[in-house]
């Protein structure tokens, strides 16, 4: 339900890698009958040669199987972990749902009691818009400047984000403590990105916005006539906003992104809005906040008075429609889906209810759905491996930076003092969040409304408070895994831990090849391009010696110039938007080998399984490319190209890899082959 504004949330506080023909030389033969080889071939093509294409030799049996689910923008190893874990936590709630002992009145009780309210399609169909009916008839009834300020006070409880969000977060500038940082706007499209750039391929894709936000102001009843100019001049409207926010690269630079302003600094820079109206609605204790968009909060109130009010009374009503739609009935949800579903994404159809239902309760109840999760899935033992990898991952990261080349002595200590300092969450939370105060209401919407509320304020109140370093970005049923800069931590939650990526009783080969790839991306990222503005306390300041510094941009530009090399169907990779995600993959296949050839994980060894194909060295990097093996919809592919940070599954699978000796060597990869890298062009940063 509120996706779009807790996605926002999370996005603040979290303030999350030629000169011979290859025909001359036979390809390599693997043999044995071993149960690991026994699970490699079937997934891999052995009639490809490594040096001609990796990807395809490490992949090819699956990819050739692979059949994108018509619910799914792409199917890849993140994708089927996250599909196996959805489907215990359904198993989950549902037989908790059937059991007549089951704790009413409890948290686990209200997400479940969220689940079934939202599967009941027959009663959000027969309530339609009425859970929605009171905002939308106070967003028409507003007349003036003075009212639309007034409503913006308190309409974020209303699921109406308004310009601004208010999001709690670690104080990066040193304090200690909680505080607040002030961001906007809402996009209904998701993503500046969309409305701004410049090639025909986003064309599509904006008509298909414009037609979908018609549609929803006509169902809604909020626009009678002519709802399609209504939905294009929101558009344009959105259009000028997202052309006020930070560029990507733009937001690289944290002294231009943070600023700090007083509440009368605030009332200079818009004065249309009564801050301490909005401030006390919302039960912030500070008159201080950060802003993150500057330029936006600047310019915005010229933009407001050349804007109509009917044209932001409706993108306030789109506001809310989109991010109520999940919540609603079955033709608002479909009209929303035909938008960031079928154009966005290229996806056939919607998901079955019960997963997209999960997604409320994921978000909206995570800590009570992870409590039951880990209690089932995930054991203290599984925990306890799991760490013994990202220490040893953690450990191998650590010898790097001690033998590193190009860093003077005093930021190689500051370096090291910053891994050393690093924080390694795994499995699930020693603490969790309660939702007490959450109210189960007459509607999915009003329970879905209730506990968004309450979480955010009880995150608000959190403001002015030290920080709590035990706080979990996200719970332990998520299939992903982050880095931190304000907390210097990196997160891996227990879903994440299962094969393929992880398997307790596996190989440590490809266990440090998927996972351990995985966590040395996350800790990369304390050291990429942004990470490295913050210091071993998650303080934004600069460790650098001048000359390290310059060195430092130096190799970065080196990893622009390469990736902006390569192509995905003929299309280029942005280097520069890709950056930091690049240099995470690098540092990350590297250091997770490390820790392979050093044994830095505790009981591992590096011998071959009896009748092994292949060697340690060998699994490692077809494990490492199958962690990023995808088949993704065209749709998909052209909205990542368009705006991810993140380097298409093909390049992300196989460019790490080229950029490290030991793969050449593993495979005998020499010069004149498709995947040979030569020396002087591999780059190595951490």
């Amino acid at each position: 339900m509120m996706n779009t504004v807790r996605a926002s949330v999370l996005r603040l506080l979290l303030l999350i890698s030629l000169l011979a023909t290859p025909a001359a030389r036979a390809a390599p033969t693997f043999a044995g009958d071993s149960a690991l080889q026994a699970s490699l071939p079937v997934e891999m093509d052995l009639t490809v040669k490594p040096g001609d294409d990796f990807y395809r030799f490490a992949n090819g049996g699956w990819l050739d199987q692979a059949v994108i689910p018509a619910d799914l923008p792409a199917w890849d190893t993140m994708t089927m972990l996250d599909g196996q874990t959805r489907l215990q936590l359904v198993e989950l709630l549902a037989a908790k749902a059937s059991d007549p002992e089951f704790h009413t009145g409890g948290d686990a009780w209200k997400a479940v009691r969220l689940f079934q309210q939202g599967v009941d399609l027959k009663t959000r169909n027969r309530q339609a818009m009425s859970p929605i009916q009171g905002t939308l008839d106070s967003i028409a009834a507003l007349s003036s400047s003075h009212d639309l300020h007034q409503f913006l006070e308190t309409s974020i409880f209303q699921n109406v984000p308004g310009f601004f969000l208010m999001n709690p977060g670690p104080d990066v500038r040193g304090s200690g403590e909680t505080i607040a940082y002030l961001s906007g706007p809402f996009l209904g499209m998701g993503n500046r990105g969309y409305y701004l750039a410049p090639d025909a391929a986003q064309q599509p894709v904006q008509r298909a916005y414009i037609d979908a936000a018609a549609r929803l102001l006509s169902h809604s009843g909020q626009v009678t006539h002519d709802p399609e100019q209504a939905a294009r001049r929101v558009f344009a409207f959105e259009a000028e906003l997202a052309a006020l926010t930070w560029s990507p690269e733009e937001s690289l630079d944290f002294d231009r992104m943070l600023v700090e302003a007083s509440l009368p600094e605030l009332k200079v820079a818009y004065p249309a809005m009564n801050w301490e109206h909005y401030f006390a609605a919302l039960g912030l204790n500070t008159d201080r906040v950060t802003v993150t968009e500057e330029r936006y909060l600047t310019n915005l109130g010229a933009r407001i008075e050349a804007t109509p009010l009917e044209v932001i009374k409706n993108y306030l009503a789109l506001q809310l429609l989109w991010s109520s739609s999940s919540s609603l009935d079955e033709e608002t949800e479909a009209i929303a889906f035909a938008y960031f579903g079928r154009a966005l994404n290229g996806v056939e159809v919607q998901a079955p209810i019960e997963g997209r239902i999960l997604d409320q309760v994921n978000l909206l109840f995570g800590d009570a759905l992870g409590q039951m999760y880990v209690a089932e899935y995930f054991s203290p033992e599984a925990r306890e491996q799991g760490e013994r990898l990202a220490r040893g991952v953690v450990a191998a990261f650590r010898v790097r930076l001690h033998q590193n080349a190009w860093m003077t002595p005093e930021t190689r200590s500051a370096a090291i003092a910053k891994l050393d300092a690093m924080r390694v969450k795994v499995g699930y939370p020693d603490t969790w969040d309660a939702y007490t105060d959450v109210v189960i209401g007459d509607s999915f919407f009003a329970t879905a409304l209730s506990a968004f509320s309450t979480n955010y304020r009880t995150r608000l109140a959190r403001v002015g408070q030290p920080v709590d370093r035990e706080d979990w970005p996200f719970p332990p049923q998520t299939v992903n895994a982050m880095y931190n800069p304000a907390n210097n931590e990196i997160v891996v939650p227990a879903a994440v831990l299962q094969a393929p990526l992880f398997d307790p009783e596996g190989d440590v080969a490809m266990n440090l090849g998927a996972i351990g790839f995985v966590i040395g991306h996350e800790i990369t990222h304390g050291f990429d391009i942004q990470g490295s503005q913050f210091n071993d306390k998650g303080v934004l300041g600069n460790w650098w010696a001048a000359e390290d510094a310059a060195n430092f941009m130096e190799l970065n530009s080196q990893v622009v110039a390469q990736y902006r090399e390569l192509e995905v169907d003929g299309r280029s990779l942005d280097g520069d938007r890709t950056l930091a995600e690049n240099v995470a993959d690098l540092g990350g296949v590297q250091v997770a080998y490390d820790a392979l050839r050093s044994n830095l994980v505790a009981g591992s060894t590096t011998s071959n399984p009896p009748g092994s194909a292949f060697t340690p060295d060998q699994r490692f990097f077809i494990s490492a490319a199958a962690v990023w093996r995808s088949v993704i919809r065209e749709e998909a592919l052209t909205a990542q190209l368009a705006v991810d940070t993140h380097a298409p599954s093909v390049i992300r699978a196989v460019q790490p890899l080229r950029n490290c000796d030991a793969f050449h060597e593993a495979f005998d990869i020499a010069p004149g082959d498709p995947m040979y890298l030569s020396p002087e062009d591999r780059i190595t940063i951490w």
